[in-house]
C-alpha cells in the first residue's frame, strides 16, 4: 500500500464508510478425496461505485496488483467494485483508515483481529505450507458479530 496523507486516509475512510463493505464471507467447501467438507471464512473489504476513476485511484493506492469486478442490475447504472481479500492488504488498509472511520470502525477492528489471528498461523503438511486449515469458534464468533453489525434495515 502506498503512503497516504491524512487527507487521503480521511477521504478513503469516508468512502469506505459510505460506499463500502467490511466483513467476512463464509463458504462451505465441498468434500473431496483429500478432505472432508468444511466451512471457510474469507475477509472482504469492498468499495462499490459507478465512477471508475475513483475506484482506479483506490486500486492504485491500496492493492498490490490490480483486480476489479463489475456487475449491474436491470435499470441501474453499471456498478464497479474494488475487492480487497488478501490478509496483508486488508490489515494495511484498515489500520491506516481506522482512526477516521465513523460508521464501520467496529467492523474494521473485528476484521483486523480476524486477519491477524488467521494470517500468522502456518502448519506444514506433506505438500508444504498451507496455512491454518481448521476454523474454530473464534472465526465463527467474529463472523456472527460482523453479520449483526452489517445487517441492513430494521
Amino acid at each position: 500500500m502506498k503512503v497516504l496523507s491524512k487527507v487521503d486516509k480521511a477521504w478513503l475512510a469516508g468512502f469506505v464508510d459510505g460506499e463500502g463493505y467490511i466483513g467476512i464471507v463464509r463458504q462451505r467447501k465441498k468434500a473431496n478425496r483429500q478432505q472432508s467438507d468444511s466451512l471457510v471464512y474469507h475477509p472482504w473489504v469492498i468499495v462499490t461505485n459507478t465512477d471508475t476513476k475513483i475506484l482506479e485511484y483506490i486500486q492504485s493506492v491500496v492493492l498490490t496488483q490490480k483486480r476489479a469486478s463489475l456487475g449491474f442490475t436491470e435499470g441501474h447504472k453499471i456498478g464497479y467494485q474494488v475487492k480487497i481479500t488478501k490478509f496483508g492488504e486488508v490489515i494495511a488498509l484498515l489500520e491506516e483508515i481506522l482512526p477516521y472511520l465513523k460508521v464501520k470502525s467496529e467492523q474494521a477492528k473485528l476484521l483486523i483481529k480476524y486477519c491477524k489471528t488467521r494470517g500468522g498461523t502456518r502448519i506444514i503438511t506433506g505438500r508444504g505450507s498451507r496455512g491454518k486449515t481448521s476454523f474454530g469458534t473464534l472465526e465463527e464468533k467474529i463472523y456472527q458479530k460482523l453479520r449483526v453489525l452489517n445487517k441492513r434495515g430494521i
